[in-house]
């Protein structure tokens, strides 16, 4: 977490690049510090399929669809096949929203910012690879969904083609992933890179960065 002085400054800053902007939340690893109950879903399932991933597997996954993410590690040994994957995702997902609704804490970044921003911003949204239903079920329980939308993707759509539909400038983007920061700043928006325990080697390029 940044200090009592970075926070402030930062908020500050963020609320005057919001006045009458969009803002985008990524969900994971910005909003709630999901990436460790991410990596240990997979690695239940792995375990339950007697199966081990290797130390700092989940490094390169992080940021990527759940689709992408299951045809890689099958690639690389899972025991599983194409045809299984709905179903790989389904349980993962069930794994996942028992440990998030269980005992998953929203992060500094958006505990203290989305109410704020809620009276300088047109509108705060939520754009994620994760489920829409687990996002908006989590912002409910924190008390946060008065304050910010979650974007659901329609069938056939990821969540590049529903950011770029919404990242219209005026439009501050809070993320922890270097693709869709670099999308940000190529569209025009504000951009502030979120490090965190997951995302060591991710360079950050942003207007702004800071740490959960």
């Amino acid at each position: 977490m940044a200090n009592g002085d970075d926070a402030a400054r930062l908020a500050e800053r963020v609320l005057q690049e919001a006045a009458g902007a969009r803002v985008i939340w990524d969900f994971d690893g910005v909003v709630g510090h999901t990436e460790p109950l991410h990596e240990a879903s997979y690695r239940d399932l792995a375990e339950r399929r007697n199966y081990r991933f290797g130390p700092g597997f989940f490094g390169d996954l992080v940021g990527h669809t759940e689709q992408w993410i299951w045809e890689r590690v099958i690639s690389e040994g899972f025991p599983g096949a194409e045809e299984d994957i709905a179903a790989l995702h389904r349980e993962r997902g069930e794994v996942v929203a028992v440990s998030a609704l269980a005992g998953l804490s929203p992060s500094w970044l958006a505990a203290r910012l989305m109410p704020a921003l809620a009276e300088v911003a047109a509108e705060q949204v939520v754009v994620s690879n994760g489920d829409p239903d687990l996002i908006a079920a989590l912002l409910g329980k924190w008390g946060l969904d008065p304050f910010v939308r979650v974007a659901r993707r329609d069938h056939g759509r990821d969540k590049e083609a529903l950011f770029r539909e919404l990242c219209m400038p005026p439009c501050v983007v809070l993320e922890d992933s270097d693709a869709y920061l670099a999308l940000g700043r190529e569209i025009g928006a504000f951009t502030v890179g979120v490090r965190h325990s997951h995302n060591p080697r991710a360079a950050l390029d942003a207007d702004l960065t800071t740490h959960l």
